[in-house]
């Protein structure tokens, strides 16, 4: 299998379509679905959450705060066999498309059963806390 890097960014975008589909839909289930068993959350201001309920929870938490969309641009990925470094910027929409926040994250992607699942998720605002 080629694990070039234009191949498996090719692949992480693909998946962060899904991601972007998913939340669009306000399907948390599925989110959580895009992540490994022991796929993990490490959001500012909190402590880490781990497991697929979790991951759900806390989507499902945002979506319940007005986010209803994200779009993720993938900047770089550095792949090394089963495992993907993937560094993006985010934008997340309210209601209209007013913006909520944007800011830049790091994915650490695990190829599982065939397909890159998130694994470790982490990102951080760019906007002023003022």
């Amino acid at each position: 299998m080629e694990t070039t890097a234009v191949h498996v960014g090719g692949e992480i975008r693909a998946a962060n379509e899904k991601f972007m589909q998913a939340f669009a839909e306000g399907n948390a289930a599925e989110l959580a679905n895009l992540y490994t068993d022991e796929g993990m959350l490490l959001p500012a201001g909190m402590e880490a959450l781990s497991g697929k309920l979790a991951v759900q929870e806390f989507w499902q938490g945002a979506m319940n705060m007005g986010i209803k969309s994200v779009k993720l641009e993938t900047v770089e990925v550095q792949p090394c066999e089963n495992t993907a470094i993937e560094m993006g910027n985010y934008t997340l929409s309210g209601e209209g498309g007013s913006l909520v926040d944007k800011g830049k994250y790091i994915v650490i992607w695990h190829r599982q059963d065939g397909d890159w699942k998130l694994h470790k998720d982490i990102w951080n605002t760019n906007l002023s806390a003022t």
